[in-house]
């Protein structure tokens, strides 16, 4: 995803909903391969089993078509958002430092080997990267 300036803010909208497109289609692989039985991450059933997304049409409808606009990515769209990445996001909430969820891992099972990006949370909708001298972090800070 390379570099985002506010500069061309045109192309950062145009690069997220890109993003989003992409985690639809991840959705729709993860779908099919749990209908058909096969192994999926836990969280996958978790996102499917919502009254509100119970295939990836409503996923799509009730939940990434609102992120950005009216909405933001719920925890459970967090690990769909890292492993349509290919990578675990870390994010660090300043609002819960004494609390168990300060820092948490999307998805939280990628392997060693997957780039980790830092997010400090503003709140559960509002998200920094935090900028680091390598592209690919690849040990988690905590």
């Amino acid at each position: 995803m390379g570099e985002f300036s506010g500069d061309n803010s045109g192309a950062d909208v145009a690069m997220m909903e890109a993003v989003k497109l992409l985690m639809l289609e991840q959705a729709v692989q993860l779908f099919h391969q749990m209908q058909q039985g096969k192994e999926v991450p836990m969280w996958v059933y978790i996102l499917f089993a919502r009254d509100t997304s119970t295939d990836p049409h409503e996923l799509m409808t009730h939940h990434l078509n609102n992120v950005g606009d009216t909405g933001g990515l719920e925890q459970v769209e967090m690990f769909l958002l890292g492993y349509t990445l290919e990578a675990t996001l870390q994010v660090f909430r300043p609002s819960q430092v004494d609390a168990e969820d300060f820092v948490s891992r999307y998805p939280d099972d990628l392997g060693e080997d997957s780039p980790v990006l830092l997010l400090v949370a503003e709140d559960d909708r509002h998200y920094n990267i935090i900028a680091t001298d390598s592209y690919h972090l690849k040990q988690p800070v905590l």
